[in-house]
């Protein structure tokens, strides 16, 4: 019988996120990458190498059952791991290659069927010239992959050299987390929920709402700065912090000061390795967790770091919970933060350039779909210092995007000088945002749709049996009413079967299902 757990805990924030946007825009969370192979590697060689990671590697053989059922007998995501078999293999000539990689780039997996990595092989004139990998987010994060292409750069290494490829043992599979997972009480996991709810309780509605306009419109811009390596660097020695803390601080004072709020609020990136005990396990174990910054008082930029570095002291300690629970706790408590932080280590490489460079990108389409605000990236090379920033039109125009980028740059390069320790408000000013206009009045809500619709009761019903609620009260949000936003595959599969369509994101708003029930249709076929 194939093994089979409930999802690990840190898949839950990419599986909704995944299943949230459109299928011809999940690509968006798909990660692609060139391998450079050995002289004398053979096709013959990368397919063994792959196989053999296939069957060290139960994730690469892993499925998703989205509906399944868990230990209590009500609907929760499963994975399902498959016996081993020869990882499949596209090959591509160098004329076609660039089409064929797009296709597998692009096309959404189906979590059901398909295993959660793609490879392609180029061949031109008769020899093997690249492979190309793309990966579901949601099966791996970035140390997982950073496993993978070492061993694979063994194991290629090894049959081109023909010796024994010499690898670390695995000491555990996703299905060994996740059952350790399930077997967590609710005492086991109060401590470092109670932390996440308080972080909540203190968050602000929302952080962008004196901006917040009607737009559909996304921004995309990166600004490399070789110099902030060493700057972020000397802060942090000073400051004795990680430059984790000194780029945490720096965000949320430029966030404070474009937002022109003293209470910000955002979301980082965190990963559940050390906290779970299970750290060397390849799958995705991180998602991003709330993180509060309170500039009152007009604090100096040391303050700020200090207080950023308790920050990701506590989010690191308490990340090992069920980002579901988190989601839920910020849903029930109307809390819109939906700013994302995320912090990547791409040493050894290098930025390849030695002037500061600004790049205006495509705009994110795909990503505007997935329920964030903005998103900013900070890369870190050898060289240099990249910050890449997504956002959102309805609150941050093109230019406020360069502005934001130049002026964080700017406010990092200022405290390289041990003699300098501006004030937020002084902050402000070096960066100069013109300050935002008051507060927008939310737009009052649809009336145009009254009584009872026609699928409420449906809705209701169907809300309660896949929860295991005795009661469910339509006045109430989906979350607000009990409802756990990973079953919601299930409310959508449930429905339908009821002759209703409904799609996963309204529900994961704070809409009553009185009003939700109003969009429903009737299913077709």
């Amino acid at each position: 019988m194939a093994k089979s757990a409930n999802l690990c805990w840190g898949q839950h924030h990419h599986l909704l996120r995944y299943l949230r946007v459109p299928a011809r825009s999940r690509h968006e969370a798909h990660i692609g990458t060139s391998y450079p192979l050995p002289a004398g590697c053979t096709v013959a060689a990368v397919r063994a190498a792959l196989t053999h990671l296939v069957r060290r590697h139960e994730i690469l053989r892993t499925v998703y059952d989205l509906t399944g059922t868990a230990g209590d007998g009500y609907a929760w995501p499963r994975q399902l791991v498959q016996p081993t078999a020869p990882q499949p293999v596209v090959e591509a000539t160098a004329e076609d290659a660039v089409d064929v990689i797009a296709r597998l780039t692009r096309t959404p997996f189906d979590l059901a069927r398909e295993w959660p990595m793609r490879a392609c092989v180029v061949t031109g004139g008769g020899r093997l010239v690249r492979l190309h990998l793309v990966f579901n987010h949601l099966a791996f994060d970035d140390v997982a992959l950073d496993r993978l292409a070492a061993e694979l750069d063994e194991l290629l290494a090894a049959r081109t050299e023909g010796r024994p490829a010499v690898l670390d043992p695995v000491e555990h599979q996703p299905v060994d987390l996740a059952r350790f997972e399930e077997s967590r009480t609710d005492a086991d996991l109060e401590p470092a929920l109670s932390h996440w709810r308080e972080t909540i309780r203190k968050l602000p509605e929302d952080v962008f709402a004196k901006h917040r306009k009607a737009s559909e419109a996304a921004h995309s811009a990166s600004y490399t700065v070789p110099t902030l390596l060493s700057a972020a660097r000397a802060i942090a020695a000073r400051e004795h912090v990680w430059p984790s803390a000194v780029h945490l601080a720096a965000y949320a004072v430029t966030l404070a000061a474009y937002t022109g709020e003293t209470l910000v609020a955002h979301r980082m990136y965190t990963s559940q390795r050390d906290a779970s005990g299970f750290g060397g396990t390849v799958t995705c174990l991180s998602y991003p967790t709330p993180v509060l910054a309170d500039l009152g008082g007009d604090p100096r930029f040391s303050v700020v770091v200090k207080e950023s570095a308790v920050r990701v002291s506590e989010a690191m300690a308490n990340a090992h919970v069920p980002y579901d629970r988190v989601y839920e706790e910020s849903a029930r408590n109307g809390r819109r933060v939906v700013a994302e932080l995320n912090f990547l280590d791409n040493a050894p490489r290098s930025c390849r350039t030695k002037r500061d460079r600004y790049a205006v990108n495509a705009a994110p389409a795909d990503w505007a779909l997935a329920g964030s605000d903005s998103y900013l990236r900070v890369y870190e090379w050898a060289d240099g210092i990249t910050l890449a920033l997504q956002a959102l039109d309805a609150v941050m125009d093109a230019e406020a995007v360069e502005h934001f980028l130049r002026g964080y740059a700017r406010l990092v390069e200022a405290h390289r000088d041990p003699g300098t320790d501006l004030r937020v408000s002084e902050a402000a000013a070096l960066i100069g945002f013109t300050p935002p206009p008051p507060r927008r009045t939310r737009p009052a809500a649809d009336a145009g749709r009254t009584g009872t619709a026609p699928a409420e009761r449906v809705l209701v019903d169907v809300v309660a049996e896949v929860n295991g609620l005795a009661d469910v009260d339509p006045a109430r949000s989906y979350t607000g009413a009990g409802g756990r936003v990973l079953r919601l595959p299930r409310v959508v599969e449930a429905l339908h079967e009821r002759g209703w369509s409904a799609g996963l994101v309204p529900f994961t708003t704070a809409r009553p299902l009185s009003a939700l029930a109003h969009e429903l249709v009737p299913a077709r076929g």
